[in-house]
């Protein structure tokens, strides 16, 4: 092992624990109990990898066999860690999906040969006194079990993850009418690490069998890999911000939150005692009130307060715009804002593109831009061009 791998793993393990530590005082506004766990598994990780690695330490099978439990606790780590992030408190350990902790048990189960044939020598096999063909055997058939299970566990817990952030973005469509501060689309590079350090140990576990095992060049670019995208998953959290009002909305358990299906309209309020004449009553207020006083203009209007404002039932308004009108409230809200905008980009041409943003509601350029484009097809300086263009031919 030369000197640049070791400082590489080095720099691994003392940033992922320096990580943890500060992880509270880095990020004092979330709950991030898992994801300093997360950081521990990674040190852990590296730690035994480096043993394992090192020609003149023994126990090489202890440090495997400790190297691929903690592959296997990775994945569930960073599904109780989107569970705490969504839900806003610390998950019990054993919140984890019971197919998954059967999974785990199995795999755990399957180490136990390679655990028991640990020894002080510095290779994998012991000399002094080897192991039957058929130990061998068994011991080698119970890893590729294990590996097994873990190919099948990672893309589960994926999908599991996955679909979270995915009810959590409905959600918040359904309550503000800005996404920027309650965004949780950064968590989506947690995914990212988690399948791409699936990848790799699926891709590594394929070099041993078949080729043997990696050379130095493969463990600096697998450790550079990995360095980067830890990095890059604790600067990604930095920037998450909190909503303050979540709390009202993520009250529903686990299970319900990884819900994998969205009833229709039709559907969801085939039991609501909200008949059609107060459904229109309530539509009529909820026009009356964009076009009269213009609430869209407000960047932080929520569900909640446009409620109080007509003193209607957040759920009533919730359903009116999803049966009747067929949006969310975050589309409702933008498409006043679209038309506001188009006006001003048209009369007011002195005006700059984020003036207008900031004026018709929305809290950044870069998310006027989107919204625009995904109702218009094109940017707000494209339609100003374009229209211009028009009126003066």
């Amino acid at each position: 092992m030369n000197i640049l791998q070791t400082s590489l793993f080095a720099i691994a393990i003392g940033y992922c624990l320096l990580s943890a530590a500060g992880l509270r005082n880095l990020l004092p506004q979330w709950r991030l109990r898992y994801f300093s766990v997360f950081l521990l598994l990674e040190a852990a990780g590296f730690g035994f990898e480096w043993l394992m690695l090192h020609p003149e330490s023994g126990f090489k099978s202890l440090w495997l066999a400790g190297l691929m439990q903690l592959s296997l606790l990775i994945a569930p780590c960073l599904w109780l860690f989107t569970v705490e992030i969504i839900q806003q408190h610390t998950p019990n350990s054993f919140a984890l999906p019971r197919l998954h902790k059967w999974l785990l048990v199995a795999a755990s189960l399957c180490l136990l040969p390679l655990l028991f044939s640990a020894h002080a020598g510095t290779e994998f096999g012991n000399p002094v006194q080897p192991v039957s063909a058929y130990k061998a055997i068994f011991i080698h058939g119970s890893m590729l079990i294990c590996i097994a299970i873990f190919t099948l566990q990672v893309p589960m817990l994926a999908v599991r993850i996955r679909l979270m952030l995915q009810n959590y973005e409905q959600r918040i469509l359904a309550n503000f009418s800005n996404l920027h501060e309650h965004s949780l689309k950064v968590l989506n590079w947690l995914l990212l690490i988690l399948l791409i350090k699936w990848v790799m140990a699926i891709l590594r576990t394929l070099h041993c069998m078949y080729i043997g095992p990696i050379g130095g060049l493969g463990i600096n670019i697998f450790m550079t890999i990995e360095i980067v995208f830890t990095l890059y998953a604790l600067f990604a959290l930095s920037q998450l911000k909190p909503a303050t009002v979540l709390a009202t909305i993520t009250q529903e358990s686990t299970e319900a939150i990884a819900e994998t299906t969205t009833p229709s309209a039709v559907e969801k309020y085939a039991n609501s005692a909200l008949d059609e004449t107060t459904r229109r009553r309530i539509l009529g207020k909820l026009q009356t009130v964009m076009e009269t006083q213009k609430l869209y203009t407000q960047a932080s209007l929520s569900l909640r307060q446009l409620s109080e404002q007509l003193r209607e039932s957040p759920h009533y308004l919730s359903q009116v715009l999803n049966q009747d009108l067929n949006t969310s409230f975050y589309d409702w809200v933008n498409r006043y804002r679209i038309d506001a905008a188009k006006q001003i980009l048209l009369n007011q041409p002195e005006k700059t593109i984020l003036s207008i943003a900031e004026e018709v509601g929305f809290n950044s350029k870069s998310t006027f831009n989107t919204a625009f484009r995904q109702y218009t097809q094109m940017t707000p300086t494209e339609y100003r061009r374009q229209k211009t263009e028009i009126v003066a031919n």
